[in-house]
């Protein structure tokens, strides 16, 4: 599967700048460790200019190409709404990785920055990526273990999350049908995720069907959706 090649136009290079046994003690003496562990730092307190100041100061000196530093300054980047230069860095980390499995995840980050920038055909191309690289891991049970974050990077994305943000690069464009049944994939992996009932309801408003949307809108309230929540009020539901 040479999933980098045909979003990007371009093929992997080998990655040459790897750790191994040999240059352990060169990766402790360069220092970019230090910069490295001060930016997870500021990231998990939230100091999200000083995070981006010091993983940028641990890519300077790192003397290997590790695809987890140039993701973590994609999350900060993303994070401070640098929409375009996360998804440089995104890019970056794809390209020095060793296989798509392990960082499918970062499909989906750069499909969500396309998300935020209003570029929803190729967000919903990079969510399409991610899904269909996740869907075909030859091993999903390990796939599954892996999700959350870990030092600043995403190591895995539940399916409804992904499915969810797909259903609104849809809805987006008006492709309402594709936008419903990835909705109702979202609530097959989690019955009680709100944010799906909500979309839901947004998408039957849209097609009159206003009973129905009322009904998902009110599940995704009853869920503890602020925003479903919020609207009822305005509504007067």
């Amino acid at each position: 599967m040479n999933v980098f090649k045909k979003m990007f136009q371009k093929q992997k290079k080998d990655n040459i700048r790897k750790r191994d046994l040999s240059n352990i003690s060169r990766g402790i003496d360069c220092g970019y460790l230090t910069y490295y562990i001060n930016a997870i730092n500021d990231y998990n307190n939230h100091v999200l200019p000083s995070a981006l100041s010091n993983i940028k100061k641990a890519i300077e000196l790192c003397d290997i190409d590790d695809w987890k530093i140039f993701a973590f300054m994609g999350n900060t980047l993303k994070d401070l709404n640098n929409y375009i230069e996360a998804i440089d860095a995104y890019k970056k980390a794809i390209g020095i990785s060793e296989t798509d499995y392990t960082i499918y995840a970062l499909y989906h980050e750069i499909g969500y920055c396309y998300l935020m920038l209003k570029e929803n055909n190729k967000a919903e191309i990079m969510f399409d990526a991610a899904i269909n690289i996740k869907s075909n891991h030859p091993d999903p049970l390990e796939d599954h273990s892996s999700e959350g974050m870990d030092m600043g990077v995403y190591l895995g994305l539940p399916f409804k999350r992904m499915y969810i943000n797909r259903a609104n690069a849809f809805f987006n464009q008006n492709k309402l049908i594709e936008s419903y049944n990835d909705c109702i994939k979202s609530i097959e992996y989690d019955p009680k995720y709100s944010n799906a009932y909500l979309l839901l309801s947004q998408i039957l408003s849209k097609l009159g069907k206003e009973s129905e949307a009322v009904n998902y809108l009110r599940t995704a309230a009853n869920l503890g959706n602020s925003n479903a929540i919020s609207l009822m009020r305005e509504l007067g539901i």
